[in-house]
């Protein structure tokens, strides 16, 4: 009902941002440090991407800005 009283706890204590140029800036350096070749290394695998991002130090908290549909 009150979108707006998590924004001070999200912020503050995690990774998720309501803030659209923070969110672009986040999307940037998850493609950056887990390209998509690091992706496709574990595509016949049950490897997570959660565990490939761990692999890349990459905060679980941002896997989900990972555009991973495209990779065959």
């Amino acid at each position: 009902m009150h979108k707006s009283e998590n924004a001070p706890f999200l912020k503050n204590n995690t990774f998720f941002s309501t803030n659209k140029n923070e969110v672009e800036a986040n999307t940037f350096a998850v493609e950056l440090l887990i390209p998509d070749k690091c992706i496709y290394e574990f595509k016949d695998t049950s490897v997570t991407i959660n565990e490939v991002a761990q692999t890349y130090g990459v905060p679980e908290e941002m896997c989900n800005l990972k555009k991973i549909d495209h990779i065959k």
